[in-house]
């Protein structure tokens, strides 16, 4: 069951799903507030909304700076959007996009994204591991919505295969972010420090990366 407002200048979109036991908020590309949860009044609904504006404005801010793509038709790529059709190195995926619905159309675009992250990303960990004398036990790819990477303490490093969309300089700060974490586990200021060596002025390059979204 679906229900649209308006309310504190939001645009919500309310789904009731009765079997449902948490919330969820979502910002949609259209900047619309998409509330998720079991069936609540419209007094609980807009007390949800009161207790997260906060979130809900920065998000939308976040959102609004996020690079749009036509899916089928252009490409994020290292923080530029491409068209698909006119660029040589694209030319497969568009073929490829000419067939299918939305959500296999998404998925050709995971496997490039996968396909150019494991030879790029590969490239810049094992380039940055050998400056820092680390040694990461494994490199992984996975397509994630809130993460650029991770690392375990057992030295097992993930990246997200949407690296590829932001510029190249980011995509640095987030392998050196990740291998600094093999030394220290935490973002103490001797982590930030550790970044800073191996990136001078990272904290610019966190900042830019903040306008990208962690998935299509």
């Amino acid at each position: 069951m679906k229900a649209n407002y308006h309310y504190r200048g939001f645009a919500i979109e309310h789904i009731t799903k009765p079997r449902m036991k948490n919330i969820y908020f979502r910002i949609q590309p259209e900047g619309i507030v998409r509330i998720s949860s079991s069936k609540i009044t419209q007094k609980r609904l807009f007390e949800l909304v009161d207790e997260k504006a906060s979130w809900i404005e920065q998000a939308l801010r976040k959102e609004a700076l996020t690079p749009k793509i036509t899916l089928g038709e252009e490409i994020l790529y290292f923080g530029e959007i491409y068209p698909l059709a006119y660029h040589p190195d694209f030319r497969v995926l568009y073929e490829q996009c000419q067939k299918g619905d939305e959500m296999q159309i998404v998925r050709r675009y995971q496997r490039f994204y996968k396909r150019e992250a494991t030879r790029y990303l590969k490239e810049r960990l094992n380039y940055f591991a050998n400056i820092m004398q680390l040694q990461p036990k494994e490199m992984k790819l996975r397509s994630m919505k809130r993460q650029w990477g991770n690392c375990r303490s057992n030295g097992i490093i993930t990246f997200n295969i949407h690296l590829m969309q932001v510029p190249k300089e980011c995509i640095d700060y987030v392998v050196i972010h990740e291998l600094a974490h093999m030394v220290h586990m935490n973002h103490s200021k001797a982590f930030h420090s550790l970044v800073e060596q191996y990136l001078p002025q990272s904290n610019t390059k966190r900042i830019m990366l903040k306008q990208f979204s962690a998935s299509i």
